[in-house]
């Protein structure tokens, strides 16, 4: 049974088609890479995966079960404890510090507070950021606030990790650091990954890429 299943998608804004019957599969702790020129769909695919977009047609299943519709409490269960989201602007609070955003993410989690406090130290190390706990998100670099976003995805509930060009505000090498740290959460931690990307070079080092160009013409 695959993690994800997209079978026969539709999508149309106004009178314009995004895509149409649009068909793939993903396998639990996959990483997989989603391509394409832009407007081609790509950030629209994890909207409507992430249940922040709707489906026209076709129907999504995440471990054999479609999605539940997006405005019910079903939806709200699933984004706390299946899907994990990395942006290219982090969606950090920038005003407070590290460990709230943290303890943030882990606000539905079933550890007591201790364990949270102690679990948030332990990935900070394993990131290489455990002197910046108390920082707030506004006084660290852009590669920094994208490590705490990477951090934020080991904690909070979920492995489905759904990334829209989470690199795409990086400097080359730093964008090259963050992508082999997104590939531990798969390596280390067990998720399953899909990301969309222009970067070739990344796209390469998935397990696999998905091109909406190639997937649509079949």
């Amino acid at each position: 049974m695959s993690r994800i299943s997209v079978q026969n998608v539709s999508k149309q804004f106004g009178s314009r088609e995004i895509f149409k019957d649009l068909s793939f599969d993903i396998e639990e702790n996959e990483f997989v890479a989603l391509v394409g020129p832009s407007g081609s769909g790509k950030s629209t695919i994890l909207n409507m995966i992430g249940l922040l977009d709707t489906v026209d047609s076709g129907k999504i299943l995440i471990n054999g079960k479609v999605l539940p519709k997006v405005n019910s409490q079903s939806a709200v269960h699933y984004r706390r404890n299946v899907i994990n989201y990395l942006f290219q602007s982090n969606a950090l609070i920038s005003t407070s510090s590290v460990k709230d955003n943290l303890m943030l993410a882990m606000t539905f989690s079933n550890f007591s507070r201790q364990e949270k406090e102690q679990r948030i130290k332990e990935t900070l190390e394993f990131v290489g950021l455990q002197n910046r706990l108390n920082s707030k998100i506004n006084e660290l670099s852009g590669g920094e606030q994208q490590r705490i976003a990477i951090v934020r995805a080991i904690l909070k509930p979920g492995d489905i990790v759904l990334a829209d060009e989470p690199t795409g505000s990086l400097d080359p090498e730093m964008s090259q650091k963050a992508f082999d740290l997104i590939r531990t959460l798969r390596d280390q931690f067990g998720k399953t990954i899909l990301v969309v990307t222009h970067n070739m070079e990344q796209a390469r080092q998935c397990d696999r890429i998905i091109s909406l160009e190639s997937v649509l013409a079949n």
